[in-house]
């Protein structure tokens, strides 16, 4: 990209952007069929990308960066179960991060990572999940430098907004959770929370604030404008990244802790703008969250009918970790409880009406956050075996996403790129991924587009803008008053410019 620099500087308000030119005609835009693998994956790099709405803070990391930091803060290293532990004395098993061996280090890699699925016999779904506690003892500071290592892997792949899961106050919301009820009359809990509430949201707030701040004091975002051109490579260049963030409730403790997460969530979206949604995770097989999903889903129907926000983690089950039965619903049931966004769904194909589903889904504009490397490596989920290809063509909003990009070893341009090498994905495919990642993402105020989804219609305020490239007081409204539209234009103005050096460099080749 010509200008990535620009997303260091004048992205970050876009007060008075340089309005960009409208798209080349089709015939000169990229065209996948004619390319190596190599270049594919260089256009999806490049290209922008929106935003990505599936990503878990913990798992942003690379095993290196978990090793590094390890390092810094004097942690030791089990080498038995190849995990990360607090400081201590080294002796026998234990081991200072500082003082691994390459080989060490190369199977802790393998250990916090899915490099190896098979890593210590185990297959690539328990390697996974188990991940995450091996790098438990990570310090709670460091979900700081977890945030700038994001802001900036997306900056240098030209994406510009990011919604991330995350829980803070998680203890707390738990306990006052256990201490309101059992987590099935939620209108009782609703009552007996809302005098802890205030005090768990002004924690979560400041939580959310030090981890900002943090990131931004790594990232240098607090520096002079007209820096130069090869500025871009310095670490600054996540600052024009937007991030929101999702509160992320576990799926496999006791109900009422569950909807102590969800209620704290709720409060704190509605106080802090910063929080836009709620999703629930953990794996979906585990048997606590099997024997509790239809109480979650009547959490998520509570919480739905008084507006809050939610995208679901359902659907990512296979007939190896769940029963014909349990297989047969979790989308459907998600739906029906107000989900806005559906995370994984690869289990759609096992739904009891499976085509009234992806109507549904389609014609309610219920989008789905699809993650290629991650259903591959933990459910063996690929290629035509992947349902995207059928809800692509239904019409059912598609945004591919990372997951947890650190431990899958991934990132979104490779996510993209894997959707044209596995799902037969075209250009415009990606474009209108890249498009639905902010249209279905939970910023609030009206979008530019009419038909989200399609993006045919634009706005009348901004119609003549996307039609010729001229701005418009209309259309600088709505963006000022509109951070939906924002970033909506702010994609535009990025995908134009791509498409414009991609038409000239082709020529200039050719």
């Amino acid at each position: 990209m010509r200008r990535l620099a620009v997303m260091a500087g004048a992205w970050l308000a876009l007060v008075a952007p340089a309005w960009g030119q409208v798209r080349p005609a089709v015939e000169l835009r990229p065209d996948f069929s004619d390319m190596s693998r190599a270049e594919v994956r260089a256009v999806t790099r490049a290209m922008p990308k929106g935003g990505d709405l599936h990503v878990h803070l913990s798992g942003v990391p690379y095993a290196e960066t978990y090793l590094n930091w390890a390092t810094e803060d004097g942690l030791c290293v089990d080498t038995v179960r190849w995990a990360l532990t607090e400081p201590c004395t080294p002796a026998g098993d234990l081991v200072l991060a500082s003082a691994l061996t390459p080989d060490q280090r190369s199977l802790m890699m393998d250990s916090l990572s899915t490099r190896r699925p098979a890593f210590a016999g185990r297959n690539g779904h328990d390697q996974f999940f188990t991940a995450f506690d091996r790098f438990g003892w990570t310090r709670d500071f460091r979900r700081g430098d977890m945030l700038a290592d994001l802001m900036t892997t997306l900056a240098l792949q030209n994406t510009l907004y990011v919604e991330v899961m995350w829980m803070p106050q998680s203890r707390a919301s738990r306990d006052a959770g256990a201490a309101a009820g059992d987590g099935h009359d939620l209108a009782a809990m609703d009552a007996a929370l809302a005098d802890h509430l205030p005090a768990l949201v002004q924690a979560a707030m400041a939580e959310t604030e030090e981890m900002q701040t943090r990131a931004r004091q790594l990232l240098r975002c607090d520096r002079p404008d007209g820096l130069p051109d090869d500025y871009v490579w310095s670490s600054s260049i996540g600052c024009g990244v937007a991030v929101r963030f999702l509160i992320q409730a576990n799926r496999l403790i006791p109900p009422a802790q569950t909807y102590g997460q969800l209620a704290l969530g709720e409060a704190l979206i509605a106080a802090d703008p910063r929080w836009v949604g709620l999703q629930l995770v953990a794996p979906e097989d585990h048997p606590n969250a099997l024997a509790n999903y239809g109480a979650h889903m009547e959490m998520f129907r509570h919480l739905s009918d008084r507006g809050v926000p939610a995208s679901l983690h359902a659907g990512e089950l296979t007939l190896d970790y769940a029963t014909p039965v349990e297989i047969s619903d979790h989308v459907t049931q998600a739906v029906r409880a107000g989900a806005r966004r559906i995370g994984h769904g690869v289990a759609v194909p096992h739904e009891r009406d499976a085509h009234a589903l992806v109507g549904r889904m389609a014609s309610d504009g219920i989008a789905i956050e699809v993650n290629l490397t991650s259903n591959a490596t933990i459910l063996g989920i690929e290629g035509e075996d992947h349902p995207v290809i059928w809800l692509r063509q239904a019409g059912v909003p598609v945004v591919y996403t990372t997951d947890d990009p650190g431990i899958s070893r991934s990132d979104l341009s490779n996510e993209y790129a894997r959707a044209v090498f596995d799902t037969g994905a075209t250009y415009e495919d990606l474009v209108t991924s890249a498009r639905n990642a902010l249209a279905f993402s939970f910023l609030p105020g009206q979008g530019i587009w009419r038909d989200p989804g399609r993006y045919a219609q634009p706005v009348e305020a901004c119609a003549d803008y996307l039609a010729t490239g001229r701005t418009s007081e209309a259309c600088d409204r709505l963006r000022d008053a509109s951070p939906r539209a924002l970033e909506q234009l702010r994609f535009e103005i990025a995908l134009s410019e791509f498409e414009r050096d991609w038409t000239e460099r082709r020529a200039v080749n050719r």
